[in-house]
């Protein structure tokens, strides 16, 4: 699993600079996005069994197209082309896009508890718009598991997960 990029680099800033990311912050959110999804890559690829088939599973909380989201929605910046070397393969790539029908809970970074919906909404079209392979999950935290479980066997039914 690779964690979300954009927390612990928002979080980071907020400790240590007393501020919110912003536009300045663009590059090195890519960037660090990037390097952590290679960096996750070239561990999962070391260490799975399924690898001889071609199968290497990584799971991201988030990858670089959601951070275009997440800008886009919050300053209404659109940072343009993801440069080709960053772009997920798409018969690889599953999204597996959670649905806000659980407690929001507060934290430093969270800001929106109101406009759930609308985020998710957001998420939902541009994997539409990308024509990206996703299922939407909900329920309770069992059901979740059980709906990405069957997703992905379905995706993939050599990985047995």
């Amino acid at each position: 699993m690779i964690p979300e990029y954009l927390r612990t680099y928002a979080q980071d800033v907020w400790d240590t600079q007393n501020r919110v990311i912003a536009q300045q912050d663009i590059m090195p959110l890519i960037e660090g996005q990037f390097r952590a999804q290679q960096e996750g890559l070239a561990r999962a690829r070391a260490k799975s069994s399924a690898a001889h088939l071609g199968l290497c599973p990584v799971f991201l909380d988030t990858n670089i197209y959601q951070l275009a989201v997440y800008f886009t929605y919050y300053f209404g910046i659109n940072w343009g082309e993801i440069p080709s070397d960053m772009h997920q393969p798409m018969g690889q790539t599953v999204y597996l896009l959670t649905q806000p029908d659980f407690p929001w809970q507060a934290d430093d970074l969270r800001d929106q508890p109101l406009q759930r919906e609308a985020l998710f909404s957001i998420f939902k079209a541009d994997l539409i718009q990308r024509k990206a392979h996703f299922i939407e999950l909900n329920g309770a935290h069992e059901q979740r598991m059980d709906q990405a479980c069957k997703f992905i066997s379905n995706t993939w039914p050599n990985l047995h997960v």
